[in-house]
């Protein structure tokens, strides 16, 4: 009797279809309810700092970040290569995509019930990835059934299809995409880019000496002394689990300066690659498989001559363990420092923050002047009929750009040949937009307007000769506790009218 239910509730229940794949040697099956599509290999896939071994990082598929998932890797199969020619199934993950890396489709499969096989496990908080099994050909055929549910555990799913459905509504509405813009300054570790939105850095700074510290930390590789503050200096690549490469020499590298709380930390990173402009609103959310750290992650930005930026959050690089790790061995030195009269608050007022770039000599630019800034591009356009000093014009984004030869603009001999040092400098005046092409962008340098020194006219009176009313003014600053430098600040509303009053000649 309970064998003819038994075979009653079998026949009633619905068949299952699986779309199935080869895994190596193994043969695996996904229901495909949950396979949202299969893609090639993608061209470049972007690494995450403090990833899983199996997760070989993310890559933008229209517009929606998909990590990456080496199913060899998570399987624990001997060998877990990658290779170009393997294809990525997309799996919807309630709500949030996920692409696992396979070698090769096999079919589609409709299931019954009968030859279905559910694995149990003894202990709840195992990896359930195999979550049963499916028995063709009379046992001779048997396929792993992944289970996506149990293949991961992403945080910020919530956030993920909200900003999808801010993705389909700015699809018919992109007046809504040029609100709510802010900058952001990307670096690199190791290839990876990143970024920070620019109101969360301090200044950055060409390495200087790096003295030992007392502090026992693991990340804190030593202190610098910037202009009589002490402030230690953070290995940030193994902070964030990237494996470091030393093709360069420390003192090549530049270390972004934070402020957090009332203290300063400084983080070692290979190299300041651009300020870009990006919208708030086109920040795709990137699907969080480790937990580590998961709120110091913003998102990924894309922007078309950079790539793809992870973007990050200043305020949650360090824990407040690791913040009273790093500060307790200077504690005396710190709380000096953080200590914020009446006269520390109107000197805070009073500092300016400026973007140095080089042209024979140290110039600066006020931050706020600049748009952003770009590589120097290839796709720049000649312009026929322009004044000598107008290399042409750059599509940027769908706005035309006029660029400027500046070393032309200033007759400063012959032009330099363009490197992959060379920047771009994106300003606006107006409705316009003009871009000044500069041999290297060195730091942002914030300085104290009551420390200001202006430098005798006599002594640069050959710079003020060639630059005329450009210069706002020239002025020395303490670069490092033992060396002075000389810094040629330009006043863009000059420079931009002249530019404007000579092409329109």
């Amino acid at each position: 009797m309970d064998d003819k239910i038994d075979e009653k509730i079998l026949k009633n229940k619905k068949d299952e279809i699986f779309g199935s794949f080869y895994v190596g040697t193994m043969e695996v099956a996904i229901n495909v309810k949950s396979i949202h599509e299969v893609v090639n290999f993608p061209e470049k896939i972007i690494q995450m700092p403090l990833a899983p071994e199996f997760l070989l990082g993310v890559f933008n598929l229209r517009g929606l970040i998909i990590p990456v998932i080496n199913l060899k890797s998570l399987l624990k199969f001997d060998d877990s290569t990658v290779y170009s020619s393997q294809k990525i199934a997309i799996i919807d993950h309630e709500g949030a995509k996920v692409g696992l890396v396979f070698d090769s489709t096999s079919e589609i499969i409709r299931v019954n019930q009968q030859i279905l096989s559910d694995f149990s496990y003894s202990n709840e908080n195992s990896h359930k990835v195999i979550s049963g099994a499916i028995k063709l050909d009379s046992g001779r055929r048997i396929l792993q059934i992944i289970d996506p549910f149990a293949l991961i555990s992403i945080e910020n799913i919530p956030q993920i299809i909200d900003q999808q459905n801010k993705i389909i509504k700015n699809s018919v509405s992109r007046t809504f995409q040029h609100e709510h813009r802010k900058k952001c300054i990307s670096f690199s570790i190791n290839g990876i880019k990143l970024g920070f939105e620019i109101s969360g850095i301090h200044e950055i700074i060409k390495t200087p000496e790096i003295l030992q510290s007392s502090v026992d930390s693991t990340i804190c590789i030593g202190i610098i002394n910037l202009r009589g503050q002490t402030v230690p200096v953070i290995n940030f690549g193994l902070l964030l689990g990237i494996p470091i490469v030393n093709s360069k020499g420390i003192d090549e590298k530049r270390i972004i300066i934070l402020k957090i709380e009332k203290e300063l930390f400084g983080l070692l990173v290979d190299a300041v690659e651009s300020i870009n402009s990006y919208s708030i609103d086109s920040i795709m959310p990137i699907p969080l498989i480790n937990k580590e750290r998961s709120s110091m992650f913003l998102g990924c930005i894309s922007i078309e001559e950079m790539g793809d930026i992870i973007l990050l959050n200043f305020m949650e690089v360090f824990s407040n363990k690791e913040i009273t790790e790093i500060t307790q061995g200077h504690s005396k030195i710190y709380s000096s420092n953080a200590l914020e009269t009446e006269e520390t608050s109107k000197k805070k007022i009073n500092r300016q923050a400026y973007i140095s770039f080089k042209l024979d000599h140290l110039f600066g630019v006020s931050i706020k002047d600049i748009r952003e800034i770009i590589n120097y591009s290839d796709e720049v356009i000649s312009a026929p009929g322009m004044p000598s000093y107008v290399k042409g014009l750059l599509n940027l984004r769908g706005k035309l750009i006029t660029i400027i030869d500046t070393r032309a603009l200033y007759l400063m001999g012959e032009a330099k040949e363009i490197s992959e040092k060379s920047k771009i400098l994106i300003f606006d005046c107006g409705e316009e937009r003009f871009g000044l092409i500069v041999d290297s962008v060195e730091s942002i340098i914030t300085i104290d307007g009551d420390k200001k020194m202006k430098v005798p006219s006599l002594m640069v009176q050959n710079i003020q000769d060639k630059f005329e009313k450009d210069i706002k003014e020239i002025i020395s600053f303490k670069q490092s506790e033992n060396k002075d430098a000389v810094l040629v600040i330009l006043n863009m509303g000059p420079v931009t009218s002249r530019i404007k009053l000579s092409i329109a000649a």
